[in-house]
Order: C-alpha cells, then structure tokens, then sequence
C-alpha cells in the first residue's frame, strides 16, 4: 500500500508543481515571496491536489502537512535564489526580476528542491499509514495497474519525459553555460516552438524505447539532423545550443525507458 500512497502523492506533486505552474508564477515568488499571493496559491493547489491523490477524510493531516512543507520548502528556495545571486530584483519603478551572476547553481537548488519535496512526502505517506493501515487505492486504478503495468509506468514515465524534463535540460544548458544570444525583439532568441519541439522529440523517443523500436529514434534524430544541417555546418552558438539539448533529450528518454521496461 505503501507504494500506490506514495506514487499518487509523486503524481499530485508532479501536476502541481510543473503542469500547473507557469514560469511567470515561479518569477513572481522570487520576486515577492511571501508577501505574494502565487506561493500560497501554489502550496494550496498541492494540498488540494495531495487530498484528492490520498481520498480519504482522515487525509487532510497529511495533505495539511505536505502543502505546508511545500510552502516552506519553495519560500526557502526563493530567497535562497536571490541571497546566492541566482536572480536580482531590480528595484526601479517597476520590481523586476533579472538572472544573477550565479544562474549556473541554480540547477543544483533545483535538484535540492525536488529531493526535499519527494523525501517529506515518503516520510509523512509512511507515518499516516502506521496510523491508517486500512487505506485502499482507488479500486479501478488498482485494477488497471495489476492489469496493465507497463502502460502505468509508461504514463509516469511521460510525465516525466515533457515538462520535468524540458526545465531539467534548461537548468543544465544554463550550468553549462550553453547559450545563444537574444535579439533584441526576443529576449529568447528564435525558440518560439523549441519546447513544443522538445516535448514531442522526448515523447516519441519514450514510446520507441517502450516499443523497443531503437531504428525509429535513429530515423527520428537523423531525420531532425537533415532539417538542422545548415545550422550545424556554420558553427554557430545556436547550433550547439540545438545539438546539446538534442543529446540531453536522447539521454533522459532512454533513461526514463529503460527504467519503464525493468521496473
């Protein structure tokens, strides 16, 4: 039982904290912290999103406890991200919110932030199931789990494979210092698309690797190659920028695979 709380839980952390939140909203608990309203109302779609994953009336405790950790946890990282230099809040007429010149540790607060946030949820899942060892998963999705285990972990593992790791990428682009330089009309440069285009990439090299059609992946960045050509022959920062994110999102599909097929 311990395993389906826990997973449940994973899948209302994973909704809340990336599917349901935007990079405006993340910009703006930087920037005015507690004094805002996005990280409440961030930390209170967790716990609504935890109550729902555990469905139990004696849940609210746990939901309780894991939206107030949450809220500690992302208010420790705002200001975290602005004592480290990782952000600078512009103080001109206007509050804005600009990248420090430590922007490369801010990967390493990522994955600190995310060890937190499972960690206490592992911890508290298993002190409410001492109390409350009589707990059932939801009856359909038990069955479909029992009935279809590859399919359950091929819808966790997509998940993970779009937005998770679309930020994930991003954050290592930027500790790597793997960049190209804004125009001055965008200040991202041309990438309108390139998340759409990393999301569909990671997906389809996800279900290939399930499908064990390993000629596909090769077709599918071969074929990515050819329409990238004339970037990749001038040497370009953006060129690099394309290739680097292209290996990562290979690298992080295959991983998360492999892991769908042996777990």
């Amino acid at each position: 039982m311990i395993n389906n709380l826990f997973l449940n839980l994973i899948v209302a952390h994973v909704l809340g904290d990336f599917y349901l939140q935007w990079s405006s909203s993340c910009k703006k608990k930087v920037l005015y912290s507690v004094k805002g309203m996005d990280l409440w109302l961030h930390s209170l779609v967790i716990g609504i999103l935890s109550w729902i994953a555990i469905w139990d009336l004696r849940g609210w405790w746990l939901a309780a406890c894991i939206m107030a950790l949450h809220f500690l946890i992302d208010w420790s990282k705002s200001y975290i991200q602005v004592k480290w230099n990782i952000f600078k809040i512009e103080n001109s007429e206007q509050m804005k919110l600009v990248d420090g010149t430590n922007k490369r540790h801010d990967l390493w607060v990522f994955l600190i932030d995310q060890i937190l946030h499972i960690s206490f949820i592992v911890i508290f899942t298993n002190i409410w199931l001492i109390a409350n060892n009589d707990w059932q998963q939801f009856g359909w999705l038990q069955e479909f789990a029992i009935s279809h285990p590859l399919r359950t972990n091929a819808f966790l593992a997509m998940m993970l494979v779009l937005k998770p790791a679309n930020i994930m990428i991003l954050l290592i682009l930027g500790a790597c210092k793997v960049s190209i330089t804004p125009n001055k009309d965008n200040d991202h440069g041309n990438f309108h698309s390139g998340e759409l285009i990393g999301w569909l990439e990671r997906g389809l090299m996800l279900l290939f690797v399930i499908m064990s059609q390993y000629e596909a992946i090769g077709f599918l960045i071969a074929a990515k190659s050819i329409l990238r050509f004339n970037e990749a022959s001038s040497g370009s920062e953006k060129s690099e920028y394309v290739l680097t994110g292209t290996l990562l999102s290979l690298t992080i599909a295959l991983l998360l695979g492999i892991l769908t097929l042996r777990i």
